[in-house]
């Protein structure tokens, strides 16, 4: 992208405003507050996102659900992150899924194959694919992916912000790659034979950060939005072998001398007309529900100027403007059903590192047809063969302004009370054969006629297909095969040949179903192998259907269930009430789940967890199992399962001295407005701030000490908006003392167990919204906000109550010496404006001299025992 790469202006667009779509079109907002990069739209209906600091996340059913289907860990910084993902051609069946992403702390990019479950993903099952090289920069990640017709995986990668790489041959950089499932190379790749070693999966080179790419359904044409440098954007058809000439042209090539098999862009423009194209969709649903002009149109975005536009892809000729007003839209896409979808950043604008880094201002919004109102037909009625005496069905689907109304037409007079979206023709006549059925559909502002289906009636019968294998009540198990055997007869034809058979297999899961065994002919018996992996429920069975035709065309189909062997898996923890995760998902324990035999299960036991006391570590499995994943089939009898964990003593504290400085900003030149103890530094005012303290123009430090409970490198995030540091042991691991919205960064260092580390947080907020939260992990600890057991602030002001009653301290603006006189003999104690005691005297005299020639200049406080405070300067 070119702001998540290098955009220096502002885009004020708001988030929450809905695009301006041609008349005819409408938009609803499904899923709001995200940081998005790109989404892939499921058969299933359901809408995977990915979010660039390390999740995907799922829309189902219209509602964003809260529990990620995926987690990472990512280097998320500029443009680096969680960047793509597409699912397997085969994602019914094998719940494969493909991820690129940046990894954390090896300054690259990677591809990776993992396992979904239903709305989760297995733990441990990343198969690794590709590593790409080592990056020059933050930026031009790219990381679109597709799927050929061939079942090969295309990746568009970007130059990681050296141009020298999308030239080279030895570099992965600047190139659309081409691998397969398997993370192997096809051997036809164009330099498979020229190049060695990963290099051989380069399909195509010349290119500066292709970020968004699509195939088209029919013609498998391949085209990507690559992103320009500074002059223009592109659109590009990809082509075996080819070049694309990045850097040495960009746009259309004018007079320049072109690289060996260069290609020019099939459409192209400069940056008067925006900055960063992105997004690509061809428009080829199942389901067609845009108007004809649209059809077979490629759809793309431009970041910076807020316009979805598209092209012909036949001629490249523009099309169109789709919609404008989109605060950065990121990427587009189009579901079966004919509905369109896009994402939108949004974010503050920009395009600094903390812009790009993070947003939680993104949306995803649906686009449908709507008409200008004059009933407009989607599908249409089929024409049908039936045995006389049976009833014929039609259907249409029609938009439009709303009623609409329905009549159904035989040989074009309306049929009385057939008024509904589906008309049945009962008890068919040879006298009804040829005839002609069409439905108007209707509203206040016109009509619309369906196209003819024709009606054919036979005297013949419907053949009788029948399913000798399975057996009624047989069971299957995972692993194993299914073993299906079949007949078929006609009245008329007698035995039906083999050739007359079709078998197809459904796998059922509650409501719904997912493609078992496509349908396929001219067997009359077969066996169909069970996975082993995939979804885990046990409300689940196999539907066999066997479908006979005969001469005259006529059908019939039958079908057995064969419901799956189970059996109970018990897991619990020692000590009981901890989580495991369980295919992918957390529950409480114990918990006695039901599984289908032979499946393979993968449980895992989370290396450490806390409850309201305690922080456990994981030790080992009741069964000696080695590591924290299980995996293993289902036996065929109950078992149990016990995951061991032993108590880590925790700390004693209470919390960070929080210092609160008003009307005060990335500055600490007053004194505090307010002092407390904060058990943790987990804060959202939203638009407000701290009592007392205002809602903007505030600065805060939070001091003390912090206990590790491992010896071990922790990584500390601060999430911040706007500024934020951290010191930790007196070293500066995060600094981003800048403006922002909430923002997470992240720092590390070694710490030793059981020892006691000085920690500085320092926080400003400057408008607008105002949030901080300081949380840790490392090897043996979860991601978790630091808590305030491990955070100690002895030795640190508690409360400030300034007052001169039976004190009196001189001069208060000194530089040599100072003066305390007391009531009664009392101790005394001196801190400086951090809250950090540097003077301490005993309760020998009421009247007590102190030498401030050394003290560093600034603002101090006088404690007494008996809580008597005051102030000083030392100039």
């Amino acid at each position: 992208m070119k702001k998540l790469i290098y955009l220096f202006f502002a885009f004020a667009l708001s988030y929450l405003h809905a695009a301006q779509l041609p008349a005819g079109f409408s938009e609803t907002r499904i899923a709001e507050n995200l940081d998005p990069t790109s989404m892939v739209l499921a058969s299933d209906g359901r809408i995977f996102i990915t979010i660039k600091s390390g999740k995907i996340l799922i829309v189902e059913n219209g509602l964003l659900r809260s529990d990620p289907f995926l987690q990472l860990e990512v280097d998320n910084f500029n443009e680096r992150g969680l960047g793509h993902m597409v699912l397997d051609p085969n994602f019914q069946i094998n719940q494969y899924y493909y991820v690129y992403y940046t990894v954390k702390g090896e300054n690259r990019n990677r591809i990776s194959r993992f396992t979904a479950n239903g709305n989760f993903t297995l733990p441990g099952s990343e198969v690794v694919l590709l590593n790409l090289n080592p990056l020059s920069g933050t930026i031009h990640n790219a990381g679109a992916m597709v799927f050929g017709a061939d079942g090969t995986l295309f990746v568009a990668v970007g130059d990681g912000a050296n141009t020298a790489t999308s030239q080279s041959m030895t570099s992965l950089l600047g190139k659309i790659l081409r691998i397969n499932t398997d993370g192997t190379i096809p051997s036809d790749n164009p330099f498979y034979n020229s190049a060695s070693g990963d290099n051989r999966a380069i399909y195509a080179l010349g290119f500066r950060n292709p970020y968004s790419m699509a195939i088209q359904p029919g013609t498998g044409k391949i085209y990507v939005s690559e992103v320009g440098g500074s002059n223009f954007e592109e659109i590009n058809h990809i082509l075996a072998g080819k070049n694309y000439g990045w850097p040495m042209i960009e746009g259309y090539r004018t007079s320049q001398t072109p690289p060996a098999n260069y290609q020019d862009p099939v459409y192209a423009y400069d940056h008067g007309q925006g900055c960063a194209v992105i997004g690509a969709a061809f428009y080829n649903p199942t389901l067609a529900q845009f108007p004809a002009s649209y059809q077979g149109m490629f759809f793309f975005a431009d970041y910076c100027a807020g316009y979805i536009k598209m092209i012909n892809p036949t001629s490249g000729v523009l099309a169109g403007t789709f919609a404008t007003g989109i605060s950065r839209p990121l990427a587009i896409a189009v579901a079966q059903d004919g509905s369109f979808y896009y994402l939108a950043r949004a974010g503050l604008g920009g395009g600094s590192e903390q812009d790009n880094t993070s947003t939680t201002n993104g949306s995803l919004w649906k686009v449908v047809y709507t008409g200008s109102g004059v009933p407009t037909l989607s599908s249409h009625p089929a024409s049908t063969l039936i045995p006389v005496s049976e009833d014929a069905s039609f259907i249409v689907s029609a938009s439009g302004s709303q009623p609409l109304t329905y009549q159904w037409q035989k040989n074009g007079v309306d049929i009385n009370g057939a008024n509904a979206q589906t008309f049945v023709f009962t008890n068919a006549q040879l006298s009804d054969d040829g005839s002609e059925f069409r439905c108007r559909v209707s509203n206040s502002l016109g009509s619309a006629f369906s196209s003819v289906a024709v009606l054919s009636v036979t005297s013949n019968t419907r053949p009788i297909p029948v399913i000798h294998t399975p057996n009624a009540g047989s069971t299957y198990r995972a692993g194993e095969s299914i073993s299906f055997s079949g007949s078929a007869s006609d009245a008329e034809d007698g035995t039906l040949p083999i050739s007359s058979l079709t078998w197809k297999i459904d796998f059922h899961h509650d409501d719904h179903t997912h493609p078992g065994l496509s349908p396929f002919s001219g067997l009359s018996a077969g066996n169909y192998e069970v996975p082993k992996t995939g979804e885990t429920s046990s409300n689940v069975w196999y539907r066999i259907y066997l479908t006979a035709i005969d001469s005259e065309g006529l059908t019939e189909t039958t079908y057995r269930d064969v419901f799956p062997a189970t059996v109970e898996i018990t897991v619990q923890t020692n000590p009981i009430g901890l989580q495991l995760n369980l295919d992918g998902q957390l529950v409480d324990t114990p918990a006695t789940i039901t599984s289908v035999i032979g499946l393979t299960r993968v449980f895992e036991a989370p290396f450490s967890q806390t409850d309201l006391e305690n922080l456990y570590t994981f030790t080992n499995w009741s069964e000696s199992v080695t590591g924290r994943i299980y995996t293993f089939d289902t036996p065929a009898e109950n078992i149990s399962l016990t995951a061991m964990y032993e108590t880590i003593p925790q700390g004693e504290g209470t919390g960070l001295a929080g210092f609160y400085f008003s009307n005060q900003i990335k500055t600490f030149s007053e004194s505090p407005s307010l002092v407390r103890i904060d058990p943790i530094i987990d804060f959202n005012w939203g638009g407000g701030g701290p009592e007392g303290v205002g809602n903007d123009n505030f600065t805060i430090r939070w001091l003390g000490e912090i206990l590790p409970q491992f010896t071990e490198t922790y990584t500390f995030y601060l999430l911040a908006d706007d500024g934020i540091r951290l010191w930790v042991n007196d070293g500066l691991i995060i600094d981003k003392w800048i403006d922002q919205a909430a923002t997470e960064w992240s720092g590390s260092i070694a710490l030793t167990e059981g020892q006691l580390y000085p920690i500085l947080v320092e926080y400003y907020e400057l408008g607008g919204n105002s949030q901080v939260r300081l949380s840790w992990s490392s090897s043996a600890l979860p991601k978790q906000v630091v808590p305030a057991s491990q955070l100690f602030s002895n030795d640190l002001i508690t409360s400030i109550n300034l007052q001169k009653e039976s004190i009196s301290v001189y001069p208060t603006l000194t530089r040599q010496e100072l003066f305390i006189e007391l009531g009664t003999a009392q101790s005394i104690h001196i801190f400086n404006q951090v809250g950090k005691r540097i003077y301490d005297s005993p309760a020998l005299s009421a009247k007590h001299t102190i030498a401030v020639s050394n003290w560093p200049s600034g603002l101090y406080f006088v404690w007494t025992e008996m809580g008597l405070t005051a102030k000083f300067i030392v100039q």
